[in-house]
């Protein structure tokens, strides 16, 4: 039971409380459209944000006591800038966040000291503890692409439409590959796109990402 209790203690969230410093707080705030939540994507060296114990890949979940789930990223930003000189965020890495979804909770000030919940029982909830990563490395194992390139001439016509598959599922996520030009002409208009920008930001931020230097 002893062993345990680091355990508990990590998966709680934490509060972090820092003043501005002469370059801000000393974090970059994330969020993309695939997963909703706003994240902190780097934290500077030395920076008002590492002394305060903040993390990259914390997900916020309170400003100042206010919960910010399901606001926009501007909404937090604007929030954290409301807090003038000094901010307090409620914060949880990637563990706990995934505890709390388990339980169906989201997490507050009260569970920084304050009895944890329980996850929700559905009857899987052990297996789902114990199995997951297994089955995860298992299925990943098929899937690598090794087989075929050891087998001999007479696969690599099998090899084909299979590379042709994988193609369409980048290009379904968002890849710049598209199957009717070459990827010779791809790579150089993505080039080209990148060249011709000089602010990248500014083009994440129109696609699927967001970031805010705080």
């Amino acid at each position: 039971s002893h062993r345990l209790s680091p355990l508990q203690e990590e998966l709680r969230p934490r509060l972090c409380c820092m003043k501005k410093g002469p370059n801000g707080y000393g974090f970059n705030l994330h969020s993309d459209k695939s997963r909703p939540g706003q994240y902190v994507r780097a934290v500077d060296p030395d920076s008002p944000a590492e002394a305060a114990g903040l993390a990259p890949h914390d997900r916020i979940i309170e400003v100042n006591g206010v919960c910010m789930e399901g606001k926009q990223h501007t909404d937090v930003v604007a929030a954290i800038k409301a807090g003038g000189d000094e901010t307090r965020l409620l914060v949880v890495d990637i563990l706990t966040d995934e505890f709390f979804k388990k339980c169906k909770v989201v997490p507050s000030e009260k569970h920084l000291a304050g009895p944890l919940p329980e996850p929700v029982a559905n009857g899987d909830i052990g297996k789902e503890n114990g199995g997951e990563p297994r089955s995860n490395s298992v299925s990943e194992s098929p899937s690598s692409p090794r087989p075929l390139a050891v087998s001999p001439d007479s696969s690599e016509t099998h090899s084909k439409p299979d590379a042709q598959e994988d193609d369409r599922r980048h290009s379904a996520s968002g890849s710049l590959l598209d199957l009717n030009i070459p990827l010779a002409v791809a790579k150089e208009r993505a080039h080209q796109k990148r060249t011709s920008k000089r602010a990248p930001q500014m083009d994440w931020s129109k696609k699927n990402e967001l970031f805010s230097n705080l």
